[in-house]
């Protein structure tokens, strides 16, 4: 299928639409079997949803403290464009926020999508009263500074078994965090919404009473 042009307002509106399970079983028919994220890695309040294209933050554990550190960690938010989601490959980091109240607030204000932390957040009430969108997996009030320091911005990383390129897209909802390639974004939109739309026509043909069996049959789908 050739890739439509879709706007990039517009495929955000559409993603969100769209849950992850109709988006990773496009991917599996693609023969992409790793992109979804650890299922570890949740939102931080049930209904939050987020779609955009990806931001991308490398970092490493360490235990120095250093201003050089957190110069790096503002220059990234200057790359922060409407729509962005940011992702961060926190290097296996177990124990530390990556993400907090002030990140969204400054974030938000600059359009950001949500962010996706392949690690901690803090702040959980506060992120949760500005409605900004957080996938994460733990919570701790434990700070970076002297914790772990910003090493890459915008380059690629790897979350779990998927690699994810700068500008792939990010979509997450109440079951989990999927990326698409960038390159098939439009493409997998539009093949997720026609699973989306047979899916009705399926619940409504099985609560009738039809066979399982015989809808998969007809449709390929149960």
């Amino acid at each position: 299928m050739a890739q439509e042009e879709i706007g990039q307002t517009e495929m955000i509106e559409r993603y969100k639409r769209v849950h992850t399970p109709a988006i990773s079983d496009i991917l599996d028919q693609k023969g992409l079997f790793h992109q979804v994220l650890p299922p570890a890695i949740q939102a931080i309040e049930n209904g939050m949803r987020l779609a955009g294209p990806v931001l991308t933050v490398k970092g490493t554990p360490t235990v120095i403290d250093k201003l050089e550190y957190l110069e790096l960690a503002m220059r990234a938010y200057s790359f922060v464009e409407p729509g962005t989601v940011v992702i961060f490959d926190t290097g296996s980091d177990p124990s530390t926020a990556h993400w907090g109240e002030m990140l969204s607030t400054t974030t938000q204000a600059k359009g950001c999508g949500g962010a996706v932390l392949d690690g901690g957040v803090r702040d959980v009430d506060a992120i949760k009263r500005l409605g900004f969108p957080v996938f994460a997996r733990y919570r701790t009030p434990a700070d970076i500074r002297g914790r772990w320091r910003y090493v890459e911005i915008n380059e690629d990383i790897r979350v779990g078994e998927t690699i994810i390129h700068p500008g792939d897209w990010a979509i997450a909802d109440s079951n989990g965090v999927v990326i698409v390639p960038k390159e098939l974004a439009a493409e997998v939109l539009i093949l997720a919404e026609k699973v989306v739309d047979a899916e009705k026509t399926i619940w409504q043909e099985l609560k009738a009473g039809a066979s399982p069996i015989e809808v998969f049959k007809k449709y390929g789908r149960f």
